[in-house]
């Protein structure tokens, strides 16, 4: 299994990639200008040969450096003495996520509903929705937009629209083996009518149709709405957890 989560770990860093990463012996340091916490924070993808408190510092260090907070995303793949190490710092619990996998091996028929509309991922009128829906600001705008330029893998930008307003949005990013789902968002005046479903099914028929075998999506572990919507797109098996360690 230990395998599996590496190859979704690095998908998940190409999918979402910071604008800086330096790797420091096995320990990826990424940085995006506050943009999300995943995209800026600590990612242990090896364990590396060097002492754990010195890396630490290190670490602490190059955040200090750039004035942004010191966050450490771990997953499986991150020793237990490093949870420990950081709890002993100060470092509190936040963000538990869930890591969810599924087959792409059955048939998965078209739902019906409006249109969905694929775009370009440089689009800016796409972008803007995906803002609008999402709350990102003005900075975070410019961040995603870097952000998004430095994908090399296959993108899938697609939304609904009432009229000319996008109303529903998904992002997902497609390797030959796994389909990554991200920033799914509707406007809270069109929710409870399935744009979401559907936007999620459209998006899995295409990776099928490439011969994708799996999908995943991450969901915070306390979010019980999305728990139960992504369980009905038939993700049900959690394959992994991580959180972040951020110092109080």
């Amino acid at each position: 299994m230990s395998q599996q989560i590496a190859e979704i770990e690095s998908h998940s860093l190409a999918s979402i990639p910071a604008l800086r990463t330096e790797i420091y012996d096995g320990w990826h340091l990424r940085f995006a200008r506050n943009h999300t916490r995943r995209a800026n924070s600590v990612n242990i993808m090896a364990p590396g040969t060097l002492p754990l408190e010195e890396k630490i510092d290190y670490c602490e260090a190059a955040y200090q450096q750039e004035k942004q907070p010191c966050h450490f995303r771990l997953t499986p793949l991150a020793d237990d003495r490093i949870d420990a190490a950081l709890a002993s710092r100060g470092y509190g619990y936040f963000g538990e996520t869930e890591v969810r996998l599924k087959a792409l091996d059955a048939e998965i028929k078209p739902a019906q509903g409006p249109k969905v509309h694929s775009y370009d991922a440089e689009s800016a009128f796409w972008r803007r929705g995906v803002a609008t829906l999402t709350g990102q600001d003005k900075a975070k705008q410019t961040v995603f937009q870097e952000m998004l330029a430095l994908i090399e893998l296959e993108i899938h930008a697609l939304a609904i629209l009432c009229g000319k307003e996008i109303v529903a949005c998904g992002f997902g990013v497609q390797s030959a083996n796994l389909l990554g789902l991200f920033e799914f968002a509707v406007h809270p005046s069109f929710r409870r009518r399935g744009f979401a479903a559907h936007i999620v099914q459209h998006m899995l028929i295409k990776a099928q149709t490439a011969g994708v075998p799996h999908a995943y999506l991450q969901v915070v572990a306390e979010n019980e709405t999305g728990k139960a919507f992504w369980k009905q797109m038939g993700f049900k098996d959690t394959l992994y957890r991580y959180h972040y360690r951020t110092k109080s």
